[in-house]
């Protein structure tokens, strides 16, 4: 090549400009192939995202837009597995916005549906990266706080607690504050949901007899 005159640079950018020639100048056959490749990759990005966003509404509440009790159910087994396979500690909370009834009966659904709204999106500010919250049921939010034990757990809805109680919700035809009263219990590995369950349910039956607007914080046997 180099006695005649041709270095391995100028070579190799010859055979790009034959390659690209060749790519501009093929017959049609060659557009027939490349064109349905084309169109069958871009249908399956199009099923993928679709299959996503169908994945993504079927575990997220449409009304608060955070998930909903099969969401976030599912993210409390999977913490509990974590929890337990490496004997990290797992703090669930059951908060439940008091009288919430009277605010339907007073004010309206439209009122309600606000203020659940609100408060979905404090607690979800008020939580950490790992941390997971749901709507549960009715006006009552399931908290998931991996690798948390039951004394911080307890001190960051505590947190929670505060900030809903110092807030003014709108009502529509009023500002008002609001309180909720939450339940607090730590998973002991060998439990089951239904088990964990029960004790987060009983820390907030207590919260609510206590006076509501209350934490209270039940150790599991």
């Amino acid at each position: 090549l180099a006695s005649l005159g041709y270095s391995t640079g100028s070579l190799g950018i010859m055979l790009f400009d034959a390659g690209l020639l060749a790519l501009v100048t093929a017959p049609p056959v060659y557009w027939l192939v490349l064109n349905p490749v084309h169109r069958e990759y871009e249908k399956r990005l199009k099923a993928e995202s679709e299959a996503e966003e169908m994945t993504h509404m079927a575990i997220t509440d449409p009304l608060t837009r955070i998930m909903n009790r099969r969401g976030i159910t599912v993210g409390l087994l999977d913490a509990m597995a974590q929890a337990e396979r490496y004997r990290t500690p797992l703090t669930v909370a059951m908060a439940d916005i008091d009288h919430f009834k009277e605010i339907n009966d007073t004010f309206g659904h439209q009122a309600g549906d606000r203020v659940l709204k609100d408060i979905a999106a404090l607690l979800s500010d008020a939580l950490r990266m790992p941390d997971k919250v749901g709507r549960y049921g009715g006006e009552e939010f399931l908290i998931v706080l991996p690798h948390t034990g039951l004394v911080p757990g307890r001190k960051i809805v505590e947190r929670i607690r505060a900030s809903v109680s110092k807030t003014s919700f709108d009502l529509g035809a009023k500002k008002a504050r609001l309180t909720i009263s939450i339940g607090v219990t730590q998973f002991k590995p060998g439990e089951d949901l239904e088990q964990l369950m029960s004790h987060a349910d009983k820390a907030l039956y207590d919260a609510k007899k206590g006076g509501r607007n209350l934490v209270v914080a039940r150790k599991s046997r």
